[in-house]
């Protein structure tokens, strides 16, 4: 069967009428004849790429049918407020890296960049937080550090917190609390890593310069924080 035949029979059972009479031979020259056949396969042809369309368009609006449009946009939401948390924790380590330390003792900070993990921890959650301060911590190693600022800011950074989702969770601490801890735990765990590597228990002494120093900054970057989240507690409850 030809593809004109088929392309009859089609029309005839969707239609439920008779179709016109095929092009008539008889009255064609072969050129005629051979033009009218190639229009009808191209008809066929391209009833099949839309049957073919429509069958992919159907699979994708089922596809589609099952995640809300709410949640595709929130999603798509979340996934820009976590590059922007990203991009402003990078470059408040950036310019902290950049200032002088006011106490000439090595490893004091103020840890600017943990304004952004207080902010993250209280308001997203603990998964994200982990996640993007991971990243900031990989991401700064790799433009302007080396494999020792690697390995120490990521032991303070999972020493800190996992200790302030301890006690956030637990005891329930408030945020200038919690950026104590974490400001205290930080630096016990860079000092762990810095003795381990360099097989010197001599740094050991350097911890209580470095708790006082951490105190300070983990309550001043608390009560920033808390300042903060008045301000963005808004913008976190419509999209979290």
């Amino acid at each position: 069967r030809t593809a004109l035949q088929k392309y009859q029979d089609e029309r005839k059972a969707k239609a439920g009428r008779r179709l016109r009479r095929p092009f008539s031979c008889d009255k064609d020259s072969l050129s005629e004849k051979r033009k009218h056949t190639f229009h009808w396969d191209r008809v066929e042809v391209r009833r099949i790429m839309e049957d073919r369309e429509k069958k992919t368009s159907i699979r994708e609006n089922d596809i589609s049918k099952n995640v809300p449009l709410g949640a595709k946009r929130r999603s798509s939401i979340h996934l820009s407020i976590y590059a922007m948390f990203l991009a402003i924790s990078m470059i408040l380590g950036y310019v902290e890296a950049q200032l002088p330390t006011p106490i000439p003792i090595p490893g004091v900070k103020l840890g600017l960049a943990n304004l952004v993990n207080i902010l993250m921890l209280f308001s997203v959650g603990p998964f994200p937080t982990a996640v993007i301060g991971f990243l900031r911590i990989m991401l700064l190693s790799l433009l302007f550090g080396n494999a020792l600022t690697l390995s120490y800011s990521l032991s303070g950074f999972l020493c800190s917190f996992f200790m302030m989702l301890l006690f956030k969770n637990l005891v329930h601490f408030s945020t200038v609390s919690v950026s104590l801890i974490g400001g205290i735990f930080h630096n016990i765990g860079q000092v762990f890593m810095a003795a381990f590597l360099l097989r010197n228990t001599a740094l050991w002494y350097y911890l209580p310069y470095l708790l006082i120093a951490g105190s300070v900054a983990g309550v001043l970057i608390g009560i920033l924080g808390g300042i903060l989240m008045k301000r963005l507690k808004p913008f976190f409850r419509q999209y979290f």
